[in-house]
């Protein structure tokens, strides 16, 4: 009997201790299994946190040239945090041989929203405006940004010639404008930017039919266009044709960077008040391409997209094309927007300044009562006295106040300019009795967002 329960009583032990190891196992496994979950809960974590610092990170050329036959690059870091560039690979692209450079240990750092410039300088590199060239650098992070930098006839530019006017008075001077566009999408950027002579032939041809370059081209060059940009040359000439002569002008980018553009206009001429309108009277052009706006962002913006109901000012360059005769701009003159498919209309007058700011910008009324009268304040120049190019500013909802008017309702706009004024001698007053002048100026359309 006191065997049975000594053995009973071992058994019991044995028992009770195999529970208590298997109870510690467990908690160990639990643990252990709770601790490998944690890691890599913190792994996981680390890896997101890993991406999402990639993810914000991101680096644009704004701006590019050939300096010194080296690259001279302006990186824009857009993103969210700061970043270093730490290495870099230089492909060139355009021999069939192409060869391909590393550079290590750049450490160039950018903070958000700041740029980096002459980046590419002080590498040991030979840049060559006529070949092209992919470049890629790559941050501590490890983040890429690739770009991709063409001469040559690698990627092709799309031009566009224009005329300031279709007809123009015989002895008058005319500017031709050529529109770069750079949307080809086989590049980030294009370098060396620079037109080829204009090629203008009259019809009929002969001596009685000529133009005449006044000056150069301006600018006689660009170091580059970035991928959705524009660039515009501009050449003035004096054409002398007889009536209804068709001039004929062509025009391209050097080293056939682009297509080649064509634009025609005619000659006139005409009889205004027993004398030669060339001489008395003149006319206006608009740079379209200098068209600016503000509302309430407290800076000038470009662009055809503007914000509805806010109030806004705007502001244009003019050019005086009257060789001898300035015009001095009436209180009248007006920029006007019809809204499309209906009646309504919003017209801003001329004022003599716009300052942008925030909530709305702010405006000079256009009067100068001393000497009398009180319009005409601002004078554009006759071309032969130069600085015949000025910037008009609109915006007053009445003439001659500093009420700001608005644009309308979302929808589209097409707008015009009704120019007044009077053509006066160059050095006469404002006071002169001079050729009353009205000229509407179509210019662009908009849309109201």
């Amino acid at each position: 009997m006191h065997g049975n329960r000594r053995q009973k009583g071992i058994s019991t032990i044995l028992v009770s201790v195999f529970m208590i190891a298997v109870i510690i196992v467990g908690l160990g496994a639990v643990s252990w299994g709770l601790n490998v979950q944690n890691k890599q809960g913190q792994v996981i974590k680390e890896r997101t946190v890993i991406e999402t610092d990639l993810n914000r990170e991101r680096i644009e050329l704004r701006d590019v040239s050939v300096v010194g036959s080296k690259f001279n690059m302006t990186l824009v870091n857009t993103g969210m945090l700061p970043v270093k560039i730490v290495r870099a690979w230089v492909t060139n692209t355009t021999d069939t041989n192409g060869w391909h450079k590393q550079y290590d240990n750049l450490n160039k750092l950018i903070n958000p929203g700041g740029a980096l410039t002459n980046f590419g300088q002080d590498l040991p590199l030979i840049a060559k405006t006529d070949k092209s060239y992919e470049i890629k650098v790559v941050t501590e992070r490890g983040t890429t940004a690739i770009f991709k930098i063409a001469g040559g006839s690698d990627a092709k530019l799309h031009v566009r010639l224009m005329a300031s006017q279709a007809t123009i008075p015989t002895g008058q001077r005319i500017t031709i404008t050529m529109l770069v566009m750079h949307n080809n999408t086989l590049a980030d950027a294009v370098v060396n930017i620079e037109p080829e002579t204009l090629n203008i032939t009259p019809n009929p041809g002969g001596s009685l039919n000529t133009a005449t370059l006044v000056g150069s081209v301006n600018p006689a060059k660009y170091s580059s266009i970035i991928y959705g940009s524009t660039r515009s040359f501009t050449w003035v000439y004096e054409i002398n044709g007889q009536n209804n002569t068709q001039f004929n002008v062509q025009g391209q980018l050097k080293e056939s960077k682009s297509n080649i553009a064509s634009v025609d206009f005619y000659t006139r001429t005409v009889s205004f008040a027993s004398s030669d309108y060339a001489t008395n009277a003149g006319v206006l052009w608009l740079n379209y391409t200098t068209f600016q706006f503000t509302q309430d962002t407290g800076q000038w913006k470009t662009g055809w997209d503007l914000a509805a109901n806010k109030n806004t000012t705007l502001k244009i360059d003019f050019i005086n094309n009257n060789k001898t005769h300035a015009l001095w701009v009436s209180k009248f003159s007006a920029f006007v927007f019809d809204r499309v498919g209906t009646a309504n209309d919003y017209a801003f007058y001329i004022t003599n300044i716009t300052n942008p700011g925030t909530p709305d910008p702010t405006i000079t009324a256009y009067t100068c009562p001393n000497p009398a009268p009180n319009d005409y304040c601002l004078k554009i120049n006759s071309s032969d006295a130069g600085n015949n190019k000025v910037t008009v500013h609109f915006g007053a909802k009445n003439e001659q106040t500093t009420e700001l008017n608005k644009i309308g309702p979302i929808n589209r706009y097409q707008g015009y300019i009704l120019m007044f004024g009077k053509f006066c001698p160059q050095n006469d007053p404002k006071s002169c009795n001079g050729i009353q002048y009205g000229q509407n100026l179509p210019f662009i359309a908009i849309e109201v967002v």
